[in-house]
């Protein structure tokens, strides 16, 4: 009698492992089915793609933000540069303008030195003369550092390729096209 009651127990406990691997052998059936029709190449290509156009568009925003960082740079150290160039010059033209004066004056002064002049009057007529050509000779050196106008910075950017243009070769970067199968 004991062994009927040990069967009768042990029914519903094989009846549950029976239940529990036939759902197992169901569930994996079922999932192999359901795979069976996606096509897992075209649906890792689809993930690859959209991957590939999530990296690419970050590194371009990154290239550029660095670009645009590095542009403005240059332009203020060629803004400094520039400065220094203009002041430079302004520096180089004043005393070029005080030597070539200083010559003028050495110059007249010696052909005043040179010339056997009787009287006073002529000796005055020709300091008139040289004064005036000492000062159109200043007025002219003037004119020339007052007409000189300093450079503008002015930045023309180049046309530059774009990361995908020169990952991919595409025509509008310039460069050789060629089809390797990657749009």
């Amino acid at each position: 009698m004991r062994k009927k009651e040990e069967r009768k127990m042990a029914w519903p406990k094989k009846k549950i492992a029976a239940g529990i691997v036939s759902l197992t052998i169901a569930f994996t059936a079922t999932t192999g089915i359901a795979y069976a029709d996606i096509d897992l190449a075209g649906l890792l290509q689809s993930w690859f793609n959209k991957k590939t156009e999530i990296v690419m568009e970050s590194l371009g925003q990154s290239i550029q933000s660095e670009t645009d960082k590095q542009k403005i740079l240059l332009k203020e150290e060629l803004q400094l540069r520039l400065q220094a160039s203009a002041t430079e010059l302004d520096a180089y033209t004043e005393e070029q303008k005080r030597l070539h004066t200083e010559a003028i004056k050495q110059y007249a002064a010696a052909l005043i030195a040179n010339m056997d002049i009787d009287n006073e009057q002529d000796r005055q007529q020709m300091l008139d003369k040289l004064q005036i050509i000492t000062d159109s000779a200043q007025e002219a050196m003037n004119a020339l550092a007052g007409s000189y106008v300093q450079p503008q910075l002015t930045f023309i950017p180049l046309e530059t390729p774009t990361v995908t243009d020169a990952v991919y070769g595409n025509e509008s970067s310039g460069g050789d096209t060629k089809n390797d199968g990657r749009n």
